[in-house]
Order: structure tokens, then sequence, then C-alpha cells
């Protein structure tokens, strides 16, 4: 049976003793909208009541582990719902106050009956989860079709669930030769369809310390015998901080006209593939270009192979999302925000660089001979060749 997640007494009665403090702070803390059905109570931090039951689904993911931590933070109670073992999932617990966040492991997304039991005492659900690799037991339509649109209807069917939101991806389009792009959008509209008034999230590539994306360029760049850039790297796009995007899900919490709208979440800077490429080997201080320019024939060739057998056995290690022949598809369209879209700026968040600051620090500690030290090409030749393959030396 799902835990109790009420708060109990004694800590509701603390919580009531923080009610002048709360008053005084009134003017100034960021409350969510009245939608919520529990009694709130403090001034809005950690140890506070924000009347917020979330259940966040993929909750121990990437993006799903500063959403958790951005609701916990304000005081919510949030249920993490997962199908990893407890050991990934553990550093959620340390995110909110004591019996704040509900650890449900085991999660089968193809069951009906446990998603009911995750959300059956929330009030706002969040869908993070997606995937970048087809395998043996799931296809995109799988976990991108399929299981929002079963989601969304056991939501809309419960009675309590008062906001759903659903994260896409802002490449996502019906047309799109990429077949993740199509599932994402089919998604969509799949939600939109049980769930009216749910709000729809389609970020750009997101940057943080576990993204998908810059360490899996760094990863081509540096342990890889060439890093192929699809026809000129001319394709752009609009990456953006996740920890802007943690803030715009509590942001849409705070405001009811985000009900039944569209956000798409792109950074304040528009980059080809190519400047990618070239901002992370300038920030490592890697002075050889090992990038290769090959037509999309080509690349797509020389991945699909690999898909093939990715379809037909268990996971296999070393495998990047960015060495399939759909991302390729995925490469060659632009993923920019739509110029009248809603975004940032209607949720009153404005975005950070990912080519500066807090965005780019994990990229540093990528370096070749650690942060401080820059390039070890400059002292290669002075280096045993043996030392050189091991830790990846190149010249």
């Amino acid at each position: 049976m799902l835990p109790v997640l009420a708060r109990n007494a004694a800590g509701s009665a603390l919580a009531r003793l923080a009610g002048l403090r709360w008053v005084a702070a009134a003017s100034s803390t960021r409350e969510y909208s009245n939608i919520l059905t529990a009694e709130k109570h403090g001034p809005g931090g950690r140890s506070s009541v924000s009347g917020i039951v979330a259940t966040v689904f993929g909750s121990n993911g990437f993006v799903g582990s500063y959403i958790v931590n951005e609701l916990a933070r304000r005081g919510s109670q949030v249920v993490c719902p997962f199908r990893s073992t407890e050991n990934e999932a553990m550093h959620l617990k340390q995110m909110g106050d004591l019996g704040q966040i509900v650890l449900l492991p085991e999660l089968d997304i193809r069951d009906d009956e446990q998603i009911k039991r995750a959300i059956s005492r929330s009030n706002v659900v969040i869908n993070c989860i997606g995937m970048r690799l087809q395998t043996m037991n799931w296809s995109f339509e799988d976990v991108h079709v399929d299981f929002p649109k079963r989601l969304a209807k056991i939501a809309a069917e419960s009675g309590h669930v008062d906001r759903l939101i659903h994260f896409s991806d802002m490449g996502a389009d019906v047309d799109h030769a990429s077949k993740r792009m199509r599932t994402k959008a089919l998604g969509d509209e799949a939600v939109r369809a049980a769930f009216p008034s749910a709000t729809i999230v389609r970020p750009a590539d997101i940057v943080g310390i576990e993204d998908h994306f810059y360490n899996y360029l760094i990863y081509q760049l540096t342990l890889t015998v060439f890093a192929p850039v699809v026809e000129t790297g001319s394709n752009k796009v609009q990456p953006t901080f996740v920890l802007d995007v943690a803030d715009a899900v509590a942001a849409a919490l705070r405001k009811p006209e985000t009900k039944g709208q569209t956000y798409y979440l792109g950074g304040p800077e528009v980059l080809t593939i190519r400047e990618v490429y070239d901002l992370l080997l300038k920030t490592m201080r890697i002075h050889r270009d090992d990038t290769v320019h090959l037509p999309a024939w080509a690349v797509k060739a020389m991945y699909k192979p690999m898909d093939v057998v990715r379809r037909m056995l268990p996971g296999l290690p070393m495998t990047s999302p960015l060495a399939t022949d759909d991302y390729v598809e995925e490469s060659l369209r632009d993923k920019v925000a739509p110029a009248d879209a809603l975004g940032y700026a209607d949720l009153d968040i404005v975005p950070q660089k990912v080519t500066d600051g807090l965005a780019i620090e994990p990229v540093r500690h990528a370096r070749v001979g650690g942060y401080r030290w820059g390039d070890m090409a400059t002292v290669a030749k002075d280096v045993p060749e043996s030392v050189r393959k091991y830790y990846n030396i190149k010249q």
C-alpha cells in the first residue's frame, strides 16, 4: 500500500508555529496557485507544506531528478516511481524533508494498476519518461505514445489530478523523418486528447552534469577514433540549462494560465552543431580536431548495423544515443523554438547561457589531465606510449 503522504500531527504543528514568519514573508514568497487541496503552511521552504502532492514519472532520470529537487525544496510531497535498482534512486530521498519523498520501486509502465497506485494520492502528475534508443524490449511507440496516452486517460478519470505536465521535445513533429520525433509529437496529441488541460513542455537539448548532449559529444571527441559530423554541421540547436527547465515546471504550477498550453524551452543562444563541437574543443583545450564531416547516407550506413543488433540483444555497453541512424535524421533539421511560441519569457524566467558559467562547468572537468592542467597534448611527447594509450592522451 502506498505510504501515507500526509504530514504527521507534529509536523503540522511545527509548520503552524511558522505562521507569523509566513505572513511576514507572504509578499515575497513564490507560492503555487490555489489548485491545491492540502492546507499550506510555512514560508515556502523545504520544511513547509506547499499543498502539492506530485507523482513524477522518470524521477530518477536526468531531468526528473532536478524536478523532484525543485518541488521538494518548496515543501512539496513527491512520489517517485522507478524501475531501476534502489541505489539509482536513493539520491532522491535527501532532496526533501523527512517523509516527503516516497519511492515506489519496480514500476511497470505497461501495468495500468501500478500507474493508478502511483498517482492515487497526487494532485499533480509529471511525466518525464522518454527514450533515445530503441531496445529489444521497448520501442519509441511504447514509451512516447502508448504510455503517455494511458497515463493521461488514467489521470483524467481519477478525479483528483488537477495538473498534468508532459515532457516532449522541441523537435517533435508528426511529419519528421526521425521516428523518435514523430512518436514524441503523436504522444503530445494523445495526451492533449485525453487530458485537454495538460501542459506540454518541449525543451531543446538539455545541458547539465548528467546530460545526454554535451557528455556524448565529449565522448565522441575524446574516446573514439573520430567524431562524425553530419553534412556541414549547419543544423541549428538551442540548448537550455537543466536548472531553468526545473524552474519552468515550478513556474507552470504557479500559473493557472499554463493549463492547456505548450511551452518551448530553448536557451538564449542559437548555435550550429559545428559551433557546439568547436565550443567543446576550446573549453577542453584540445588542439587536435577529430571531427570528420560526412554525408548523411554514410553516417546512417555506419550506424545501421549496430541499430539492428541493439534491437536483438540486451543492453550493450558504450552505446551512444547519437550513434543511431534515427539521430542522423533528427540532426538534419533545426531544433529551434518557433518565433511565436510560448517559452521561458511567459513563465517569467530568464534562461542561462550554455556556453559560459555554471552550464559549461562540467565540460571543464572533462579536460584531459584535470580541470587546471589544460591541454595534455603539449606534454604528450614526453609521456610514454603506454601511458598515453591508457589516458587517451592525443598528440
